[in-house]
């Protein structure tokens, strides 16, 4: 009695996995957003996902957890799925007497292969909903100082202008620089259908990206109307300062060597004026969290603002942080007030009027130990983070699956008896007496 017991517990192993992971991880959990300068204070933000964002969670979770990681993260993630995946399969034909089969390994590796192909591509291209950035304070504004649009060399090529403004306003932004590399046909052509005022709608304001040796700038503050960018480095670029009362100023972005910065951007004519404290860039991503100690010292050595830079090229809906300025009225602002109004914030760069909320992410690992665990670090940081809601549809769904897979094995079942009852009860041949008794004589 007992083992049939454990016999149908077994069938709803993996729901029931899946249910005490997401109870046990909600007396645990954590709020999704945290401050990048201070860590330990309040966000002063929330999180909002809609309703289908929910509905879907188990596949919205997942997606947005790997649009956030660095490569490192993405290899660790990677040797975590091909352990859970293969291992029950290997420890099965260890019992088996046939033992080990190449076909059947084979035919695993490319259903894994397979399987993690859709993954990423989903990720990088399948439309789907968006958790947003919801701040209350309505003197609050969410701003993305770096993002590209088809017309940088290397941004998607379906990705124009009004993609890129539905992508941020999907993700809570209310402004964001268009600052494609070496030109400004993506700003102006966003500018042509930007809402007379900021409150109106999603603002795309004007930038470019241009290179320093091996950083890559931010240029704010020009007319890209009147300004022609004839080089792709700073020095060659010519500026003219006509963005209004304020000059124009630069962002350093990541990732860069911050320990060798060119004296050109910090006593130039062009000053630098903020810094990445988080970057959508993979790359980008992996140095600010290494060096998230040094890139603050550094913004606090030479007085630069902490700022988010999406870094989006068109790839992903996930949106990995947010910088928050702090101008009121500026939803009576028309999009030029704005961009001066956002430089001459980051200039003064006055105490509690500039921060970055991000996502929570894993940190950087302390030792091998940390490395060789952090896929696991990051499922369960993914779970932890979760609200009540998208936790609801992670249980119905795993149970929804699990049930769905037993109704077939049951149908699969009772198809077989009946094919096999079939095959019992098939007349048996008549045979002729008169011929049989020729046949023995």
């Amino acid at each position: 009695m007992q083992a049939s017991t454990l016999r149908r517990v077994a069938r709803y192993r993996w729901p029931l996995l899946i249910t005490l992971a997401v109870g046990v991880t909600a007396v645990f959990s954590l709020s999704p957003l945290v401050n990048v300068v201070q860590p330990h204070s309040a966000a002063a933000a929330s999180l909002k996902t809609p309703f289908l964002y929910d509905i879907l969670a188990p596949a919205s979770t997942i997606l947005d957890t790997l649009t956030v990681l660095s490569p490192a993260q993405y290899w660790a993630s990677f040797a975590l799925c091909v352990v859970l995946f293969f291992a029950p399969g290997i420890v099965r034909d260890l019992r088996r007497p046939r033992g080990f089969s190449v076909s059947h390994t084979i035919i695993s590796c490319l259903r894994f292969l397979g399987g993690t192909v859709a993954i990423v591509g989903s990720m990088l291209v399948l439309w789907r909903p968006m958790a947003s950035l919801s701040l209350q304070d309505p003197d609050l504004i969410a701003v993305d100082f770096h993002s590209h649009t088809s017309a940088s060399h290397d941004g998607r090529v379906d990705f124009d202008v009004e993609r890129n403004r539905e992508w941020h306003q999907s993700s809570g932004f209310n402004a964001a620089y268009i600052t494609d590399h070496r030109t400004f046909d993506g700003a102006l052509s966003a500018a042509e259908r930007n809402p007379p005022v900021a409150g109106d709608g999603m603002t795309l304001l004007p930038g470019v990206e241009l290179r320093d040796g091996d950083e890559h700038p931010i240029l704010l503050g020009v007319n890209p109307s009147r300004t022609r960018i004839t080089s792709a480095d700073l020095e060659g670029a010519k500026v003219e300062t006509d963005g209004g009362p304020v000059p124009p100023i630069l962002l350093l972005t990541m990732p860069g060597n911050i320990a060798r910065i060119p004296p050109g951007e910090i006593a130039g004519p062009v000053r630098l004026t903020g810094i990445e404290v988080s970057d959508g860039g993979p790359r980008g991503m992996a140095q600010a969290a290494r060096d998230k100690k040094e890139i603050l010292a550094l913004a606090e050595k030479l007085h630069l603002a902490p700022v988010a830079g999406s870094d989006n090229h068109g790839w992903g809906r996930e949106a990995p942080a947010w910088s928050v300025l702090r101008i009121p009225g500026w939803r009576r602002m028309t999009p030029a007030s704005l961009d001066v109004a956002i430089r001459r914030t980051l200039l003064v760069r006055a105490p509690g009027t500039t921060y970055v909320v991000a996502r929570r992410t894993v940190g950087p690992p302390s030792g091998r130990v940390e490395a060789a665990l952090a896929g696991v670090a990051v499922g369960w940081l993914m779970l932890r983070t979760m609200n009540l809601r998208d936790r609801f549809s992670w249980i119905l769904w795993s149970w929804a699956a699990a049930l769905l897979s037993l109704v077939r094995a049951r149908r699969t079942r009772r198809q077989h008896r009946i094919r096999e009852g079939m095959k019992g009860r098939e007349p048996r041949p008549v045979i002729d007496a008169a011929a049989a008794a020729r046949i023995a004589s």
